[in-house]
Formats: structure tokens, sequence, C-alpha cells
């Protein structure tokens, strides 16, 4: 696959997130489809085109959801540090790095959402919001990815490698 196919389907998933996904609710959470998908990306794809992708999703996102413009791409801004979580290789597999990363990721997007509303003068109430978005939202977002990281990697494969009978 091509930047282009990648740039798509990232902005499919932000035109998802921000108009069909709020009426979906997964453990009484939204589940986060632009998380997921470049999560997804990064361990059936590789790093490089991650590291594309992540800055137009969070330009995307910024622009078309409500939140203050620069919030998503400030949100989404550490899974370019978590690229090399993949490449490490601790495990034969790449989908159980992939649902940590999507946990690890979903926390870290939603403390940051938390910390700037904060900044802004809301109030959170950190043990509800823990008990009852953090970790709904990673359970939510880790069930998630594993079709959207199957139908990647199946999208992935070379038919001119694999046998036609077998």
């Amino acid at each position: 696959m091509n930047y282009a196919i990648g740039v798509f389907a990232v902005l499919v998933a932000v035109i998802s997130q921000v108009a069909i996904m709020p009426a979906f609710s997964v453990f009484g959470v939204q589940p986060n489809l632009v998380i997921v998908l470049l999560v997804a990306w990064m361990a059936a794809r590789g790093r490089q085109e991650a590291l594309v992708l992540i800055p137009i999703a969070g330009f995307t996102q910024g622009l078309l959801d409500s939140q203050p413009l620069g919030l998503a791409m400030l949100a989404l801004a550490p899974l370019t540090l978590m690229t090399d979580f993949r490449e490490l290789r601790l495990v034969d597999s790449e989908i159980l790095p992939a649902i940590a990363l999507t946990m690890a990721a979903t926390v870290v997007y939603e403390s940051t959402i938390m910390v700037t509303l904060v900044l802004t003068g809301e109030s959170v109430t950190w043990l509800a919001s823990v008990t009852n978005v953090l970790v709904p939202a990673a359970m939510a977002n880790a069930l998630l990815l594993i079709p959207v990281y199957w139908l990647i990697r199946i999208s992935s494969l070379d038919l001119r490698q694999r046998p036609a009978f077998g």
C-alpha cells in the first residue's frame, strides 16, 4: 500500500470518528477509531508510514472535531514516540504489543484531553475519570483494534507472493 491509501484511511477514520462514532457506545464510552487505525497501521505496516499518518490524523481531527484546534494533534503526538515500541520485538506476535500500545495510547490521549480541560478552567474528577473513561476506553479500543489490525494486515499482503491454491 502506498501513502495515498493510508491518508484516505485516516480521513475516513477521522470523519467516522466525528460523525458516526458518537452514536456508538462500548463499555459506556465512545471508541476512538483514529487511535485504533493508527496503532493497527503501525503494527501491520511499520513505523515509517505511521510517522506520516499520525500528524495528518491529528491535524484533520483538529479541523473537524469540536475541540480546540491543535488539541488532537497534541494528544496524538506521543504516538510518534511509541512507534519505536514495535521495533523492539519483545514478543514474536505483532498483535499483542499492538493491543498494549492501543491501551497506552488511549490513556495518554484521554489524559491529555483531561489535562487540557483542567487548564482551561473545567473541573475534572480524576478518580471517576479513570474508572469511567480511561479504563473502559482503553478496553474498547483494544477490542476494536483486533478486527482493524487484521483487515489492514490482510490488505497489506502481497498477492503475488501467495500461492494460488493453498
